[in-house]
């Protein structure tokens, strides 16, 4: 098979710069299988593509963007589709309509490479960790002034993807958001759940009680998450366990959340690797009250065998889990975390109570769909077979 991938953004794993988006691709790349022929279109950024992904590609294609400025006063200051705006110059545009033509499959990553589908030729695949849509109608939500602003940007994400090719098979990474994307478009989506290695500790090597928050720290949902951590569950858990640290780690922390650094409270900035985090800590907390998709950042914890307590809105769509509890109400939220702390010890779940899913199994998901999309294409049946 050959297969185009388009991504917003180069796929990394940086501790400073990477984000969810550029995680899912990352993984996806590194584990194709070999029979795949890869050709990678890719836009510019502070980030550079990893010697390990180039090599796996058959051709590499990094688009420039937009000077920045630009692609602002294009998108009504910022306020409708800045990122696409970034990308979608005329050579990015007949270099993906040139590629596409050229493999048997694209598929593209990114709500801001989406408006490429409609110049592209052939079986297509369409995937976002958020759909654009749900995500800006979570912001209006959340949204403390400029609510009319934000509401016109969630109708202009909508009219955008009401507006991709009928052809193009869609993908997210969240069971609801699927099933409320399908709603709003009137067309099928699909739901891939991202995946986890499993990474369990060698040792203690703790200095506990200690309690970690993992995630991006200046994602506004993740920000209100923090402070309602130590504003809210730490005073709680300190009466009955004084000793208890917090360890709030992520990326590009906002002010906000290092102004609540203290000497029971240590922000990490930039983690290399948030497993090493895991595996220092006693227990994974996530008091989540907004979000969309699926926290990986709970996926990974269990991963890693680390205990984890979290909100009904922090523990979406995560599978049963021995290591996983899931409660709302903030006092019983404290109980459950000082009964971990109080406890025997990390305790494991055994492999077959508690199945990891993998990013090899992730990426199978995704062949499938482009396999669907190619046979499609040709009128052949669903199960049959394509190279």
């Amino acid at each position: 098979m050959k297969l185009l991938y388009i991504t917003e953004s180069v796929p990394n794993r940086d501790p400073v710069l990477g984000d969810g988006s550029s995680m899912i691709p990352f993984e996806v790349l590194r584990n194709l299988p070999a029979d795949v022929e890869l050709t990678l279109l890719t836009f510019s950024g502070p980030v550079r593509l990893p010697d390990e992904l180039r090599e796996r590609c058959a051709s590499v294609h990094v688009m420039a963007t937009r000077r920045r400025p630009w692609a602002m006063l294009r998108s009504f200051f910022g306020l409708n589709g800045q990122g696409k705006h970034e990308r979608s110059t005329s050579k990015a545009i007949s270099t993906a309509a040139r590629l596409s033509a050229q493999n048997d499959a694209t598929l593209i990553h990114g709500p801001h490479a989406l408006f490429l589908a409609r110049h592209l030729r052939g079986p297509l695949v369409l995937q976002t960790v958020d759909p654009w849509s749900i995500r800006a109608a979570m912001d209006t939500n959340i949204a403390r002034w400029l609510r009319f602003a934000y509401r016109a940007r969630e109708r202009q994400a909508l009219r955008a993807e009401l507006g991709l090719p009928s052809r193009a098979r869609l993908l997210t990474v969240g069971a609801q958001d699927a099933l409320a994307w399908s709603e709003r478009l009137g067309r099928p989506v699909r739901n891939i759940p991202n995946g986890a290695e499993q990474s369990l500790p060698s040792g203690t090597g703790r200095n506990g009680p200690v309690l970690c928050f993992v995630g991006s720290l200046n994602y506004g949902p993740n920000i209100d998450s923090v402070k309602i951590l130590i504003g809210k569950i730490a005073p709680l858990l300190w009466q009955r366990v004084p000793n208890a640290r917090f360890v709030i780690a992520g990326r590009r922390p906002d002010p906000s959340v290092l102004a609540l650094a203290g000497p029971l409270v240590e922000v990490l900035a930039n983690v290399p690797s948030v497993v090493d985090v895991f595996h220092a800590a006693d227990v994974a907390v996530f008091p989540d009250e907004h979000g969309v998709g699926i926290r990986n950042s709970v996926r990974e914890a269990l991963a890693a065998g680390l205990p984890v307590v979290a909100t009904p809105v922090a523990a979406r769509e995560q599978d049963a889990h021995p290591l996983l509890a899931v409660e709302e109400d903030a006092e019983k939220f404290v109980e459950l975390i000082a009964t971990c702390l109080s406890g025997p010890g990390r305790q494991l779940a055994a492999p077959e109570d508690a199945p990891i899913r993998t990013w090899k199994m992730v990426t199978d998901d995704y062949l499938d769909e482009v396999r669907t999309a190619i046979r499609s294409s040709v009128g052949l049946p669903a199960g049959s077979s394509t190279g």
